[in-house]
This record gives structure tokens, sequence and C-alpha cells, in this order.
């Protein structure tokens, strides 16, 4: 349609033709037809319009079928795992002394005059806190991939969603709430992800002032009490994601019918594919 309109606009007056040339100077005009021009015989178009639309309900019975597979096999999966990692997982039951990181000494950071210190300070090496990196390296995968699976179901949810009509719209408002909560879900991980990323300024942070000013002893109070705080914080998420998988099934179990029905007919439902 795009390309109609630029034709037309050329032939008319002289100041759509300078018009035009602008716009596609600006690249804001096609440089070529959307769609190619092709010969069809009659029929044809109606024929590959069947044929995406075949394809495309394909498509959505495949979602559907993943997305039951991922709330009845795949959740109650997550649940036992998480709960076990959460339990038994060596990574997630460090004593307070395994979690706490040796800095180096005030005589190794000080010296006789101001240079020969900040060159102690800048050779120093200070490694990132091993037991909040290998939590962050299993907790992390675990996101994404829960991140990963909440997106699909949000997207098979809106694909049930039927024709706008008046009346009868209980079933539809339950895939809306049920939408929001799928991505307040995802979001919520996301947000753990960015987490991760202001701990590891916030420690650097900290590092810089402990090697800055290594007789004061609060900024490795602060930092020592940051990693004891952030491992807690951190373990206690498998045990959160553990009960969003409960609360996702739940929800989406006790709703299922709804979801691929909102309106209770086998008629709407098929119609939401047109």
């Amino acid at each position: 349609m795009a390309s109609k309109i630029v034709k037309a606009s050329t032939g008319s007056s002289g100041s759509n033709e300078a018009l035009t040339s602008h716009l596609e100077a600006l690249s804001l005009g096609p440089r070529s037809s959307i769609m190619p021009e092709v010969t069809i015989s009659p029929g044809t178009p109606q024929d590959k319009r069947k044929r995406l639309r075949r394809q495309i309900k394909g498509m959505v019975g495949n979602l559907e079928k993943e997305c039951s597979r991922l709330i009845f096999d795949v959740f109650p999966e997550k649940i036992k795992i998480l709960d076990d990692m959460y339990k038994n997982r060596k990574e997630f039951n460090l004593k307070k002394e395994q979690v706490t990181q040796d800095l180096p000494s005030i005589e190794q950071l000080t010296g006789v005059t101001k240079e020969e210190q900040e060159r102690k300070c800048v050779t120093v090496v200070i490694h990132s806190n091993k037991a909040l990196t290998d939590l962050v390296e299993i907790l992390q995968k675990e996101i994404l991939e829960m991140s990963e699976m909440i997106n699909a179901l949000s997207i098979w949810v809106k694909l049930n969603v039927p024709r706008m009509a008046d009346g009868n719209n209980f079933g539809v408002e339950v895939q809306e709430e049920i939408t929001k909560v799928l991505e307040g879900a995802e979001d919520a991980g996301y947000d753990v992800l960015d987490s991760f990323a202001n701990y590891h300024s916030t420690r650097g942070t900290l590092i810089q002032k402990v090697l800055k000013n290594p007789n004061i002893q609060d900024f490795r109070f602060a930092l020592r009490e940051l990693d004891e705080k952030t491992y807690l914080k951190t373990c206690l998420l498998a045990c959160e994601l553990r009960n969003d998988y409960i609360t996702l099934y739940d929800l989406l179990a006790k709703n299922m019918e709804t979801l691929m029905t909102p309106r209770g007919g086998e008629d709407e439902k098929l119609a939401r594919m047109y």
C-alpha cells in the first residue's frame, strides 16, 4: 500500500514530486515494493490464504501441546528440583565462614610513601566471592529457563483470547488476569538478573574503598556483611522460584478449561483463529 501512495504522489503536482524525492532521500519512503509483483492465476490467493491459515492453526496447536506439557510435566519436575536444590545442594548450605572472603591485611596495603601504597593497591588482586558466583551461575540458568517457559505460556494465553463480543466475558477477564501474573513473574526474573549485576557493582565500590583506606575497619565489615546478606538472599531465590512454579502450576491447572474456551464453547475456541 505504501508503494501505491508514493506512485500517486509522483503523478501529481511538482510540490508533491519534491516531497516524494525528499522522503526517499530520508529513507522514509519504500525503496521497493513490500510484496513482489507476481502474476497469479485465478483462485491462487484464496488457496494461499487457506494454506497460511492451516499453517498458523498448526503452529498454535503445537504451542498448545507444548504449553500443556510445560504445565503438567515440566513444572512439577522443576518444583522437585528446586526444592531439593534449596534444601540439600551444598552451594546453598554453606556456613558463615565459608561465605566470608579474606581480604589483604593492612600491612599488605600500606607503604612508607604514598607512591608505594598506591603501587601495592594496584597490584593486589581481590577475586569475586566464589560462594556467590557459584550460586549466581546456577540460578541464572534456572531464571532464564523459567522466563522462556513463561513467555511461551503468555503467548499461548493471548492467542486463546476470543473475538471481542458483548456479554459472557468472564473467561476473557480470567485470561487477562493470568496474562498479568505471567508477565509479572517474567519481569521479576529479569529484576533478579539485574540485582546480580548491582551486587558486583556495589561490591567493587566497597573494595575500592578498602584499598584506598585499608586502616578503616568499617569498609571491611561492610563488604563482609554485603557478601553474607547477598548470599542469604540468593539462596532464598531457589525457594522463591520453587514457590513461583507452585503458584503458576496451581493457577494454570485450575483455569485450564477457561483458558482454552473462555466463553465455554467449542465454536468459540475455533473462531478465535479467524
